[in-house]
């Protein structure tokens, strides 16, 4: 029995000797637990309990920590240039904080605390910093987008993107090469840099004229191994890349022809005006092909299906590509809406309808195609969501499910497309595919199988969430005492009238650290969490 018990403690003596004796409370087998799985219990005995608010840092954008952890990203202040800090450990300002004598408080607020200005540079090595201009010469009119950034080749490359202005229209011949064009867009020209952060040079750059890409939040890039994938809102197509050795190979575009496409387009553009009837794109074409197959001609509502097909065609018809990623190297998940209506001819849709189409790159054959509603696209998500996200810790393993996924998983049991429930859950949960690329932060202690914590406020997901009134509190899932708590809290009382005070956070993929980064208009504040061995945690209070 007391074995049992110190195989479920969560005591720091009692895992290190279940990590010796190689023996965990899931079994007794040894070598059956896959890598580094002894390292997870660990977290929740030594976790970011220390808060060390307003710290001073060199006037960046921070970004994001790279895959293995070792360095930090950030952008200049006038988003030229990228600056790579290589990130020293907690343990490099150990000494700082017990000569600090920060005590048993879980938040050291001194204003005049030298620990404030130096903790950054001690963490981070910021002498040593290096910086690359990339935005110059023949780019000097383009700017960094800092939302954007994707590790390429296990966290050696990193992708990003500049963006400029374009003024004066597409060239008219662009309607009839791209049928589908979306042209109620604003038009960027794009310059994406692979940068080598091993050698920390520019190892490849790609140019993409007269085009609309989302950049933000990764959104319009995807990545699967070796392969990129760049969709274009204006084009309605999507271009493929491979990866080598730092350099972008083109593979093919998918969209809007077939592969063996013979261009016999018309060239008389004079002609060209709002009656032309232009052809319908491939991937529409092999969509219309699915949904019609789909119909049972044996089954007894045969005609009611099909007068179904025959409305619905013209949505199709007409529908855009919205949203893509890469599920694997050979699959796209694409996610079609329908065309925004002209708001002085048509009142515009509230809740636009989508369809959710699984289309093969090699083959280019549409093998599965969903409605918003489709309860089966629903039981895809819940079950391959974290295969879908493609993220993966190098030190933990997958990276944590959104906390709302962990949700539904509970509830989710013999799903039935008669439950309401079902439905509204289908509709609710189906718009979080296609996902964009490693937006998940690998942090341990955003695993809400393991911690639970208020999502509103902060979330595996890198994006900014409102302030919290108070403090956020982890807590263990299975006893729900309290493991640590994050002080990022509003610097201003909660107003609905006032302008919004957001917070993003950067988490560590795998050490007890995080950096928080609190923005209201145009002021920002800075707080670093971290490990501290003397921080008491007082329970009594949340």
């Amino acid at each position: 029995m007391a074995y049992e018990r110190r195989l479920r403690s969560q005591n720091l003596v009692h895992l290190l000797q279940n990590r010796e004796s190689g023996y965990t409370c899931a079994g007794s087998q040894l070598g059956r637990m896959p890598r580094l799985f002894y390292e997870r219990p660990f977290y929740k005995c030594i976790t970011p309990c220390l808060t060390i608010d307003t710290v001073t840092i060199p006037p960046v954008y921070l970004r994001k920590f790279t895959p293995d952890g070792s360095k930090l990203l950030a952008f200049s202040q006038d988003q030229r240039s990228l600056h790579i800090y290589r990130y020293r450990g907690c343990a490099a300002v150990g000494e700082l904080i017990r000569r600090a004598d920060v005590g048993t408080g879980e938040c050291f607020s001194n204003p005049g605390s030298t620990l404030k200005s130096t903790i950054f540079e001690r963490l981070f090595a910021t002498k040593e910093a290096l910086t690359l201009r990339l935005c110059q010469g023949d780019y000097s009119l383009y700017y960094l987008h800092r939302e954007f950034s994707i590790f390429l080749e296990e966290g050696r490359y990193v992708l990003l993107a500049a963006m400029s202005v374009l003024r004066g229209a597409l060239p008219i011949d662009d309607y009839v090469r791209y049928p589908d064009l979306f042209d109620k867009l604003e038009v960027f020209s794009y310059v994406f840099f692979v940068v080598d952060l091993k050698l920390g040079v520019v190892s490849d750059s790609l140019f993409l004229p007269h085009d609309s890409i989302v950049i933000a939040h990764n959104h319009g890039i995807s990545v699967f191994g070796s392969t990129v994938a760049i969709m274009s809102r204006l084009h309605q197509c999507i271009y493929v890349y491979g990866v080598a050795e730092g350099k972008l190979h083109v593979q093919e575009t998918v969209g809007p022809r077939p592969r063996d496409f013979i261009e016999k387009a018309r060239s008389d553009f004079n002609n060209l005006d709002a009656t032309t009837v232009l052809p319908i794109t491939h991937i529409k074409q092999r969509v219309l092909s699915f949904l019609y197959r789909q119909i049972d001609p044996d089954s007894p509502s045969v005609q009611e299906k099909r007068r179904e097909f025959y409305k619905n065609f013209e949505f199709v018809e007409h529908m855009i590509m919205e949203r893509m990623q890469l599920v694997n190297k050979e699959l796209l998940l694409l996610r079609y809406e329908e065309r925004p209506k002209d708001s002085e001819t048509m009142p515009m849709v509230a809740t636009p309808r989508r369809l959710y189409v699984f289309y093969t790159i090699s083959g280019e054959e549409v093998v599965g195609v969903y409605p918003d509603y489709s309860v089966d696209l629903l039981q895809i998500i819940l079950q391959f969501y974290d295969e879908m996200s493609n993220v993966r810790s190098l030190q933990t393993g997958d990276a944590p499910s959104l906390p709302l996924h962990f949700i539904l998983k509970q509830n989710f049991v013999d799903a039935n497309e008669s439950i309401p429930f079902v439905r509204h859950a289908a509709l609710r949960f189906n718009p979080s595919v296609p996902v964009s690329s490693q937006s998940l932060s690998p942090s341990p202690y955003l695993r809400f199988n393991e911690f639970s914590f208020d999502d509103r406020h902060v979330s595996p997901l890198e994006r900014p969430n409102p302030c919290s009134a108070e403090p956020i509190v982890f807590r263990d899932r299975a006893t729900q005492s309290i493991k640590f708590r994050l002080h990022a809290t509003a610097r201003r009382h909660i107003n609905p009238l006032a302008p919004r005070e957001l917070c993003a956070f950067i988490w560590h993929p795998f050490e007890p650290l995080v950096l928080s980064i609190q923005k209201c208009m145009n002021s920002y504040a800075y707080h670093v969490h971290l490990y501290s061995h003397s921080t008491v945690v007082n329970p009594s209070s949340a």
